[in-house]
């Protein structure tokens, strides 16, 4: 048995009054005057014994009153086990933590008030119930440095106050271990330790370990907050039919919703705003539990940065009922087209006619390597030479996102006097690229030999966006053969294009993958793209010359040239998730020579940080640390040190957008029942499931926190000592 309040012992010192009024008979005589002696006849002789026996019994009903309304104040309990007894020897050593879920889905209705609300409710009958000067923890998902530390029961309740709703939803694993963390730090013994955690437990942010708890003497406590059924309808996210978006060109924005709820939501206005303004709305009808995709088209004039966002009305939660997404419009893309002695002219009429892109034709001995990290497209034709340093940078190029197009040169002919004819025409021998080395380091192998096809291609895939964004029927089965009346380059001498130990996708070839040709049949395929890191390798089974192919007379040579373009790997998401950690990765031109200072600030200018910027080759690392915490529009700028500029004055050198995690939005929890389950499976004597709505808080919390407790029982026992106490001296009054 131990006490809460051990202190109060010392009050048992007052059996001592009750031994003093015995010894010393302390009793007052009254003296009566009467005139007749016959009155003392009618007095019953007591015997001297049974005199005695009532004394002493008055005098034991006196001593166990007043031992016992001690204990009672003492307030005795009896420990759970007795592992828990050797481990907490009195409750100076209580050390409590305890997790108060503030995730956005506790904004959801609890009967007569928000779930946030009733789990303070919950939280602070916690608070009392525990012994006045324990150490606790309170525990948000905000995860602050401040919480990380152990508070008086009275120091808590202000700061239980001031909890608002976190865009944070840690798991439950996280949450254990900051609580070891403190314990451990604190060396609290295991059995002192005692974790509640107050939260909806909902299941896509609480996945509960399948399996036994470790051995542990800490105890654990769930207290959910349960409410009515609400409906919710989440915009999930959104996504771009194109991969580059240019001013005056329709763009095609898809926005994917789901109503979450078994309720039918119809013509919910769904709006987008770009740059402020409202550029649409439109009815959306859901049924319950449907998934939505809805096609937006607008159109936008002026290149540039652009920011955007749509929404849609819904309540109680409403955290997931706007999505924030930035659009940088290109003005120009930049196409890089190197060569060794001669540049192709079929190369330049494709992307000099076109003002959308800016196109530079190099020679490699007179090539600054950092315009390789700033194209969009970079053509390596022909090239006799290759320098390591440029095999690097063409490598890392494509491994951080860049698209590449490889052609080989003229190969290098032995001639053979025996096969020589009249025409000069040789046979061909090994061929040795000089772009290898680059392709062996991207896919592991380089170019083989030369072989005479004189045929034409059969096979366009025109699923692939290098041909889907142009060719008309895409994804159909009868556009996978070339039509009757259609006729397709013609090649007259291709070398055998590698393979891969990655993946990658034929693009033309001479017979269509139906018909059954072996992967290894010389010259099948004449145009492959292989996936490289986060971009794209495109190799080209001959030169552009047209004593190789006609190539570039036909459609298809534009088509996947200017198409390579616009389908660069490594595209930048429309939107980051808030408090997320992961690194943003972003083109290293926005940083060239800019010696400055660098923020993350908010459109609207009530947020400026100073990120961690690292250069890493042809791409540029920011490292937020957890910033910002808020959802909506960003830019990032660059000042100079000391500038004084206020952030709206900032010059956004690339646009950044945040949106909440949609973790929370599936509103499905675990009920008490599947927690009780849980439990009685994997929990073991030290895991409690309190349930405030079905059993009385306060006694409960007391029974978990100290066992079993007496002081009702010292306290019947006091009344009834008394009322024994009271019954002797009145019959004793009566003789």
């Amino acid at each position: 048995m131990r006490f809460v309040h051990p202190q109060y012992l010392f009050f048992l010192f007052a059996v001592i009054v009750p031994l003093i009024v015995h010894l010393f008979k302390l009793r007052r005589y009254k003296r009566e005057y009467f005139s007749n002696v016959r009155l003392l006849q009618q007095i019953q002789q007591e015997q001297k014994k049974s005199a005695k026996l009532r004394e002493y019994l008055v005098l034991a009903c006196r001593i166990l009153t007043i031992v016992c309304l001690v204990l009672a104040f003492a307030q005795p309990y009896v420990p759970k086990d007795e592992a828990e007894a050797y481990g907490r020897q009195s409750h100076h050593e209580t050390m409590a933590s305890v997790y108060l879920d503030n995730s956005f889905s506790m904004q959801a209705p609890a009967s007569s008030m928000r779930k946030l609300d009733q789990a303070k409710a919950y939280v602070r009958s916690i608070l009392e119930n525990l012994p006045p000067d324990a150490s606790v923890q309170l525990l948000t998902n905000d995860f602050s440095g401040l919480q990380q530390q152990f508070y008086q029961v009275g120091e808590l309740m202000d700061k239980l106050f001031v909890v608002e709703t976190s865009p944070f939803s840690p798991a439950f694993e996280e949450i254990r271990a900051r609580q070891q963390a403190l314990f451990d730090a604190e060396s609290v013994p295991e059995s002192a330790r005692m974790c509640y955690y107050v939260s909806d437990f909902q299941k896509s942010v609480w996945p509960l370990p399948m399996r036994r708890r470790p051995d542990s003497l800490a105890t654990w406590v769930f207290v959910p907050v349960e409410g009515p059924d609400y409906a919710n309808v989440s915009l999930d996210s959104v996504a771009l039919e194109a991969p580059v978006l240019q001013a005056g060109r329709e763009i095609g924005l898809h926005v994917f919703m789901t109503n979450r709820s078994d309720k039918e939501q119809y013509q919910m206005p769904l709006r987008l705003f770009v740059d402020g303004r409202q550029m649409g709305a439109y009815p959306v009808d859901l049924e319950p539990g449907e998934p939505l995709d809805i096609r937006i088209p607008f159109r936008l004039e002026n290149a540039g940065i652009h920011t955007a966002y749509v929404e849609v009305p819904d309540y109680p939660v409403e955290f997931d009922n706007r999505l924030y997404f930035s659009l940088n419009l290109a003005d120009k893309l930049p196409v890089l087209h190197l060569y060794s002695t001669r540049a192709s002219a079929a190369v330049s009429k494709v992307f000099q006619n076109d003002s959308s892109f800016l196109y530079q034709a190099v020679d490699i001995a007179r090539l600054d390597y950092s315009r390789i990290a700033s194209a969009r497209l970079v053509v390596a034709e022909g090239l006799r030479s290759m320098p390591s340093a440029l095999e690097s940078a063409l490598a890392d190029f494509v491994r951080k996102g860049g698209s590449l197009l490889l052609i080989p040169e003229d190969p290098v002919f032995v001639a053979d006097a025996k096969d020589e004819d009249a025409n000069g025409k040789a046979s061909a021998a090994s061929f040795h690229s000089a772009s290898d080395g680059l392709l062996k380091k991207l896919i592991g192998s380089g170019f083989r030999d030369f072989r005479q096809i004189d045929a034409p291609l059969r096979w366009i895939n025109r699923e692939h966006p290098v041909f889907s964004l142009a060719l008309e029927q895409a994804g159909q089965a009868s556009s996978l053969e070339k039509s009757a009346n259609e006729r397709f380059p013609y090649v007259k001498t291709a070398c055998i294009l590698p393979g891969s130990g990655g993946a990658y996708v034929p693009l033309m070839s001479l017979r269509s993958p139906q018909a059954g040709a072996g992967q290894n049949e010389a010259g099948r395929d004449f145009l492959r793209a292989y996936a490289v890191g986060s971009g794209w390798l495109y190799l080209l089974a001959s030169p552009l010359s047209p004593d190789y192919s006609d190539f570039t007379a036909h459609y298809t040579f534009v088509v996947s040239l200017l198409n390579m373009a616009l389908c660069q790997g490594g595209q930048q998401p429309l939107y980051n998730t808030v408090g997320s950690r992961d690194p943003l990765y972003l083109p290293s031109r926005l940083f060239q020579g800019k010696e400055w200072l660098y923020h993350l600030y908010s459109l609207d200018g009530k947020f400026d940080f100073m990120p961690e910027v690292r250069h890493r080759g042809a791409e540029t690392v920011l490292l937020t640390h957890g910033q910002p915490v808020e959802a909506g529009s960003y830019g990032l700028a660059a000042e100079p040190a000391g500038s004084d500029r206020n952030p709206q004055e900032y010059e956004c050198l690339w646009p950044l957008s945040f949106n909440y995690s949609r973790a929370e939005s599936d509103k499905d929890c675990w009920s008490a029942e599947e927690l009780q389950s849980w439990i009685e499976r994997y929990g073991d004597a030290r895991t409690y499931l309190l349930r405030p709505d079905k059993t009385d808080m306060g006694e409960s919390l007391a029974r978990i926190e100290r066992g079993k407790e007496l002081w009702k029982v010292f306290l019947i026992f006091a009344l009834v000592f008394a009322l024994a106490e009271t019954m002797a001296l009145r019959k004793t009054s009566l003789h």
